[in-house]
């Protein structure tokens, strides 16, 4: 991954605790799994969440002490949701390291007060984003039959701008972006919504779908699922628009503008696996140590050593152009 004196600033190329390369960032689904949404590609299956805030915060404490550098709070529900959610990402401040909250945006972050405590805290914000422009797509993905998501979560996106997430930082990143899951019915939005986030110094990230969660099921409507050639199309266009702004990457198959940073994703039982892309259960935090997960993970995938990634994700189709 490049660093960010190779990177132009104020484009949001870079979000906040993302900008450290792979094994970076650890997936923690420390959070309630109470979600508002019935999204249908999620990758969670909405399991309680057993561990103790004694639990989470040791938890916090081993990732602090193996090096990572972030930690993404996502699944298995709406993590603003979470009776605990200030106290756990202001810890995680605490110990150095990042929070990176995926949200809808629509549920808490319409609150002023609450999304200035977000700020404070030093985390960096993902609201939920499978359109920018269509309410009636980005309704239908969260099962919104009251058809409000869409104006909400909007309305919270222009707080958080109000607020200065999306401001140009001292190490030439942005606390604000989107994660969009690339479907048939919004890939033409794609190049859209790049130019106007980096126009707005916003973060973004395109998502195909995961062989996992809900995606993963044979009752999953395949007709979401944009083909290969489609991909490939996408992949051309954003490396292309992306060299206007001069940021020059080549492409990548899971995130397409950046390579995965997330290195292994812990549940709210503690159990742990590879990544959300692979669901191998390796162990429990609750008996085993993170460093000898971390070590089971390495010698069991190999293709989760660094000296074996290529920034692309290996559940995913390979592409290329």
């Amino acid at each position: 991954m490049k660093t960010n004196n190779q990177i132009p600033p104020g484009i949001g190329a870079l979000l906040n605790g993302w900008q450290y390369g792979f094994e970076s960032v650890v997936d923690f689904r420390a959070m309630t799994e109470a979600c508002l949404h019935d999204c249908p590609q999620c990758f969670t299956e909405k399991q309680k969440k057993t561990l103790t805030l004694d639990e989470i915060k040791r938890t916090i404490d081993q990732i602090s002490d193996l090096g990572f550098k972030g930690i993404d709070y996502l699944g298995e529900g709406e993590p603003t949701l979470d009776k605990d959610f200030f106290e756990i990402i202001e810890y995680t401040s605490s110990k150095g390291l990042i929070p990176i909250i995926f949200t809808d945006a629509a549920t808490k972050m319409r609150d002023k007060d609450f999304i200035r405590r977000v700020k404070t805290s030093g985390a960096s914000v993902a609201p939920k984003c499978d359109s920018l422009w269509n309410p009636e797509y980005q309704n239908w993905v969260v099962g919104d039959k009251k058809k409000k998501f869409f104006d909400n979560r909007n309305y919270s996106i222009d707080l958080l701008i109000d607020e200065g997430f999306n401001e140009l930082r001292e190490n030439g990143t942005t606390r604000l972006g989107f994660d969009m899951v690339i479907s048939n019915r919004n890939k033409h939005e794609v190049e859209k919504t790049l130019r106007y986030c980096r126009d707005n110094n916003l973060w973004v990230v395109f998502t195909f779908y995961l062989p996992t969660g809900r995606s993963g099921r044979k009752s999953f409507n395949q007709s979401l699922v944009p083909t290969l050639d489609d991909k490939r199309k996408i992949l051309e266009s954003v490396v292309k628009i992306d060299r206007e702004y001069g940021f020059i990457h080549p492409g990548y198959n899971n995130f397409v503008t950046s390579p995965c940073v997330e290195f292994l994703c812990i549940y709210g039982d503690g159990r742990v696996a590879p990544c959300v892309g692979n669901e191998t259960i390796v162990g429990n935090i609750e008996n085993d140590s993170l460093k000898s997960l971390v070590d089971k993970i390495k010698e069991n995938f190999p293709c989760h050593r660094l000296e074996n990634y290529d920034g692309n994700c290996t559940y995913r189709d390979e592409i290329s152009f």
